[in-house]
């Protein structure tokens, strides 16, 4: 009786460690880090870290967005600010998509729903959709 409850007790013990381990997707996913959870407008996500880009993904692991940024800012309004290679977009919050292409110099601060853009010393302005409502000259 005695080696039938110590053997029953490693099984479970065993068990348990694979469960954790599984449970911790971490290593499975192959991020090089995963910041923590945060509720938003997708559900819970995390921003992840991949050969030195940056991306997001739910918590059953699901990628959001790709890990192809150089910069994830902040989100705000449900909207982030992306960077790559000096260029600047924005993707949003509910569905991860980059609704305005990574291919500004600057974007500034949205204001009264638009934002001062910059390209090549040329300037102009978008509104927050993303549209060039004064387009750059």
């Amino acid at each position: 009786m005695h080696m039938r409850t110590l053997f029953t007790f490693l099984f479970l013990s065993l068990a348990m460690a694979g469960f954790a381990q599984k449970k911790n997707m971490k290593p499975m996913l192959g991020y090089d880090k995963i910041y923590p959870y945060k509720e938003s407008a997708a559900g819970r996500i995390a921003k992840v870290e991949k050969l030195g880009k940056m991306g997001f993904i739910k918590e059953d692991g699901e990628e959001l967005v790709a890990c192809k940024y150089d910069n994830i800012y902040p989100w705000e309004k449900g909207r982030a600010k992306v960077e790559i290679a000096g260029k600047y977009g924005f993707i949003r919050e509910a569905d991860g998509e980059e609704y305005i292409q990574v291919k500004y110099d600057y974007i500034g601060p949205f204001k009264n729903g638009l934002a001062i853009i910059t390209n090549l010393g040329r300037r102009g302005l978008i509104n927050e959709e993303g549209t060039e409502v004064v387009p750059l000259d």
